[in-house]
């Protein structure tokens, strides 16, 4: 015979599984309506326009789907190098820069900033292969962009002596995070570089044009 313990209990795992249903159901309609989106409006080809960009989108999706270096979005929206999460949404993104709504509808007003990030870089790309190199990229993105190893491009240029400077106390080697996701601008001021930014940035395309002779 069936206690009404029971027949609660019972009650409460249906209640419990129809909640699952409903919550997992959901989401998934919600990955599909996106990927149909991604799908009508050119995400998957590159013909994407800037207008399509919803508060949803990760900052790492938008930098993919318009060829845009996330690290250029980052500094040019002024995030700092600390602050940067690649899978963080225009929406959440918008309220950590406490930019509220668009004076020209009804969405974040850091989807304005993104459309105008995006064309801007389009106007002047960096070329593949690095032929330029900027203040706002890391050596991540020097690195994946010119073949060279983080590694080697820190080796070459002292980096971890000069971090043993600034911090004698940490141990050669192992600050390879640290230089990885820093802008170069600021990686060049905390290490105090000779010649600083500038000085850095030229070091990096002496670097990259003698391993480009190496490998022809």
């Amino acid at each position: 015979m069936t206690t009404p313990k029971q027949k609660l209990l019972k009650f409460t795992l249906i209640l419990i599984g129809l909640g699952l249903v409903f919550y997992f159901g959901g989401r998934t309609l919600e990955s599909y309506r996106q990927l149909r989106f991604i799908q009508e409006q050119g995400f998957d080809t590159g013909d994407a326009d800037v207008d399509a960009i919803h508060p949803w989108m990760t900052i790492h999706f938008i930098a993919a789907a318009y060829a845009v270096p996330q690290e250029y979005i980052y500094a040019e929206l002024g995030v700092n190098a600390t602050e940067r999460r690649r899978n963080i949404d225009v929406k959440h993104l918008n309220e950590e820069l406490g930019l509220g709504r668009s004076e020209t509808g009804d969405y974040p007003a850091v989807i304005d900033r993104l459309r105008q990030i995006i064309l801007a870089y389009h106007k002047d790309p960096v070329a593949t292969g690095l032929s330029d190199v900027r203040r706002w990229m890391t050596l991540e993105y020097i690195a994946n962009s010119s073949g060279i190893p983080i590694t080697t491009i820190v080796d070459e240029l002292g980096l971890d002596a000069l971090a043993s400077q600034e911090s004698p106390s940490s141990e050669s080697g192992s600050d390879d995070e640290v230089y990885i996701h820093k802008p170069l601008d600021v990686l060049a001021n905390e290490l105090r570089y000779p010649r600083g930014p500038r000085g850095l940035i030229e070091d990096i395309q002496a670097l990259i044009a003698r391993h480009a002779q190496e490998v022809q």
